[in-house]
């Protein structure tokens, strides 16, 4: 075996399967330290810098920053051994919980969606007893809808939070008395948000009790042709009307640029 102690860069590049470029940001950075051949200038890398590299490879693949591995290399003691082998399984542990978050979040939207999507009966009255909702309020302003996303836009940028849309329901509480008859959509009262949206603190509730409840596919214009069907069932049926009738969007341009596509849900609280 013919024993050598110092290797040209293109050499380590090849043992270790980096670049070049790799090789020189790591002299850089005060990680290796070559010699100069003296007759021909070349960088000479000796076999301690194997063991750097070693090093830095393995602390790569566990995810420490350059930085924390310069320092480690430059001064090694068991006690900054144990010490920076702690604060990086802290930091997974921080990674580890916060992908946790980002999974359920996905989940979360999962189950929502294929639970409306599982909804069969369409343009049906049924009566429904609810618990308590918590919701967002983003406003409680009539909005035109080019206007919703600038609302929902100011409302992140005023609480520093995000809002979840995909596949968690934008309401709309219903203001039937100032709609414009010929229009072809009902005038709203306020835009508010259901479901579990994580970050955000509650501002608002649908309070628990019966709703007359209607699912329907497609336009949003059947909101106002099928409004009126939930107040003949609640006439028919002698049950009191106790607050005005939501929009609930379900599936729209959040979810689908289809518009065939959308699902939404009128409800209608009241109370024997």
């Amino acid at each position: 075996m013919n024993k050598k102690d110092t290797f040209y860069i293109g050499e380590l590049s090849k043992i270790f399967d980096i670049s070049v470029d790799t090789i020189r940001y790591y002299e850089k950075m005060g990680l290796l330290h070559p010699s100069r051949n003296p007759q021909n200038g070349y960088r000479c890398y000796s076999l301690t810098d194997f063991q750097t590299l070693i090093l830095i490879r393995e602390l790569m693949s566990l995810g420490f920053h350059s930085d924390q591995i310069r320092d480690f290399v430059s001064d090694r003691t068991i006690d900054s051994t144990l010490h920076m082998l702690e604060q990086e399984i802290n930091r997974v542990n921080e990674s580890i919980l916060e992908l946790y978050e980002k999974k359920h979040n996905i989940e979360t939207r999962l189950t929502s969606l294929r639970n409306i999507l599982s909804e069969s009966e369409f343009e049906k009255v049924i009566l429904e007893e609810k618990e308590k909702r918590p919701a967002v309020m983003i406003t409680d302003d009539n909005l035109p809808d080019d206007y919703v996303d600038y609302y929902i836009a100011k409302f992140m940028k005023q609480t520093n939070k995000q809002l979840n849309t995909i596949g968690y329901s934008n309401c709309y509480t219903l203001d039937l008395s100032n709609s414009n008859p010929d229009s072809d959509y009902l005038r709203t009262k306020n835009i508010f948000f259901l479901g579990n949206l994580f970050s955000l603190e509650y501002n608002y509730s649908l309070p628990a009790g019966y709703y007359l409840c209607i699912f329907y596919r497609g336009s949003l214009k059947k909101t106002k042709q099928l409004v009126p069907k939930l107040y003949q069932y609640a006439k028919r049926h002698k049950l009191r009307v106790i607050g005005d009738p939501i929009e609930m969007c379900h599936i729209d341009d959040y979810e689908t640029s289809k518009e065939e596509e959308f699902l939404i849900e009128v409800e209608l609280p009241v109370e024997n």
